[in-house]
């Protein structure tokens, strides 16, 4: 009984010894070949590299401009035009990039393969989005706009027409008062000052009316992260489509209200299409 033990152990570490003893045999005989294969396997990587690189500064400028115009929506045919590359090798730089920038090409009907390339306004957008409304310090609450204070109820609740409408109002009621108090605390140094101040109350009688249509469709606008709280979606889903052009119809379908929004790019805020 002790002797099959024996054997059996001894079976065993020869298993484990003849494959070291191999390893061993092979790399004292060849170590010279493996070393010289290792080096040509660095050379080659660093070749790539340094090919890559050099391309790169040639396509960059291209590449980026796309990014730019197409808000970071890209495919190997618009490079390919641009840069005038191949479509092989324009497939091949597009998919180094998405390793790069860690994104994954989409498959899209009647354009095939499409890459998307977040741009450095989109990504500040996301941060800005993802922030919580934190606590604001005396002065920022002393100067809080109308626009923020429609973010801040937002938050509690989803923004309804005559909640923007109350806002306005106030807010158009406030500017007339104040025309009114400095039109009345204008001094009158002359007779000429008098008559030219005179058709003046007929002038602020518009100022009002044109002020409060601004502030009406200020106190209308919501931010990406306020509008996909009212739309009860992801603020990254917003973003996606804000730029396509049936937003407004897709943004009223899923409106508690009904009420179509619209991207003013320059402002980076949503208003209410206007019907």
């Amino acid at each position: 009984m002790t002797g099959r033990v024996l054997d059996n152990s001894s079976a065993g570490i020869l298993i484990l010894i003849i494959p070291v003893a191999f390893v061993v045999l092979v790399l004292y005989k060849f170590w010279l070949v493996l070393l010289i294969l290792a080096l040509l396997i660095v050379a080659w990587k660093a070749w790539q590299n340094y090919q890559w690189d050099k391309w790169s500064e040639e396509v960059n400028p291209y590449f980026n401009q796309l990014v730019r115009d197409n808000k970071g929506y890209l495919t190997p045919l618009d490079l390919s035009l641009v840069a005038n590359l191949t479509s092989r090798s324009a497939k091949v730089f597009l998919e180094r990039k998405a390793d790069e920038y860690g994104v994954a090409p989409k498959q899209v009907q009647d354009k095939g393969v499409v890459y998307y390339f977040p741009t450095a306004s989109a990504l500040g957008r996301i941060f800005d989005d993802s922030e919580p409304l934190g606590d604001f310090d005396d002065e920022e609450e002393e100067t809080l706009t109308t626009p923020q204070l429609v973010s801040a109820v937002s938050a509690s609740k989803p923004p309804s027409k005559s909640l923007f409408r109350e806002l306005a109002e106030q807010k158009a009621k406030q500017e007339q008062n104040q025309t009114t108090t400095q039109i009345e605390l204008e001094p009158s140094t002359s007779a000429e000052s008098t008559q030219v101040d005179a058709p003046m109350p007929a002038a602020t009688a518009t100022e009002p009316q044109d002020s409060a249509t601004i502030t009406e469709q200020s106190s209308l606008s919501l931010s990406q992260a306020d509008l996909s709280d009212r739309l009860e979606v992801h603020s990254s889903t917003v973003g996606r489509r804000k730029s396509q052009p049936d937003f407004p119809e897709w943004s009223q379908s899923r409106d508690p209200e009904g009420v179509a929004w619209r991207y003013l790019e320059e402002e980076q805020i949503f208003v209410p299409l206007e019907t």
